[in-house]
């Protein structure tokens, strides 16, 4: 029977029907004698769904009236935060190719294994394909300009020739082969830094490498010097006379023309190619190579590697 309704008032305390398992989960679906579906009579559905669809109006007007003006003081190209507001900071690190995520900074091969010299060759050539490949680039690379020593205006950027890298090159197969490895270092982009550069002759740092000083000396004109200095060495003393001499190409820093990087489409990151010209071979080799600027902070710390990049090779 249906509730109990004595003077046309439900009783809520009535004891429930006794029934068969079977017709209590049928009636718990839907009651023919109460004409309730799941609980409820088509009025009280009707009612709650129209709560519902209400709330759920009403949230999503409000949620997308926060979206359109967190969106309206935010820009595309311009991060909320930069430099030392953001969570990146102010002070860029480094990286290095090739770099095998699996193997980590490891950097281990037979010249003589085609096969292991390729894995580190194609590694280079995947980091290189936007610098020799403009139509991988936004705009295919139509806002590409050689600048010299002249920066670009505002919506144009500079390129990078790969040919400046000398022997480091896909036709000479970075040097691998032939036990002259190449390493292609560069500069994190970090949005709005401006370098402070070590460009007067007798201002730098004394621990700056002796063969960064004197290409510094060497310079014949002022813009010359308007780099960030890149230089690398072994980490201990046996690294650094395992490692032996190095070369720098195109030289041993990053122009300022490149500088700062503001998230312009087609931007290519400058590069330096370290090349060792006489490692020793069978040997792990500990090398650090780090940016010289007065606002890039470095640190000797093994753990926190500050303005500097890490990496450990052997040739066998």
């Amino acid at each position: 029977m249906g509730a109990d309704k004595p003077n046309g008032v439900v009783s809520y305390s009535r004891r429930p029907p006794k029934r068969p398992l079977l017709q209590k989960i049928r009636y718990a679906i839907w009651n023919p004698e109460e004409r309730t579906f799941l609980g409820r009579t088509g009025r009280r559905w009707g009612v709650i769904g129209l709560i519902y669809l209400v709330m759920y109006i009403c949230i999503i007007i409000f949620f997308s009236i926060c979206m359109c003006g967190l969106l309206a003081t935010m820009d595309e190209r311009i991060p909320y935060f930069t430099l030392a507001d953001s969570i990146i900071g102010d002070n860029p690190g480094m990286g290095h190719r090739p770099l095998i995520f699996e193997e980590g900074a490891l950097i281990w091969y037979h010249a003589d294994n085609d096969t292991q010299v390729q894995k580190y060759v194609a590694n280079i050539d995947q980091f290189l394909a936007p610098y020799n490949n403009k139509s991988l680039l936004v705009k295919k690379g139509a806002n590409q300009r050689n600048c010299g020593d002249v920066k670009p205006p505002r919506a144009e950027v500079c390129a990078f020739n790969t040919t400046q890298l000398g022997p480091c090159s896909k036709a000479n197969n970075y040097g691998y082969p032939a036990r002259t490895p190449c390493l292609i270092i560069k500069l994190n982009k970090i949005f709005d830094w401006n370098p402070n550069f070590y460009d007067d002759p007798d201002e730098l740092p004394h621990e700056m490498p002796l063969e960064i000083k004197n290409y510094i000396n060497t310079t014949t004109k002022p813009q010359e010097r308007r780099k960030v200095w890149v230089s690398c060495k072994g980490e201990r003393p046996a690294d650094v006379e395992a490692l032996g001499p190095l070369k720098y190409w195109p030289y041993p820093g990053l122009p300022e023309t490149y500088f700062p990087y503001d998230n312009t489409p087609g931007y290519l990151s400058p590069l330096v190619a370290v090349q060792l010209l006489k490692p020793t071979l069978h040997q792990i080799i500990n090398i650090r190579c780090r940016a010289w600027a007065r606002n890039i902070q470095f640190t000797e710390s093994l753990k926190e590697r500050l303005g500097s990049t890490h990496l450990e090779i052997m040739i066998d």
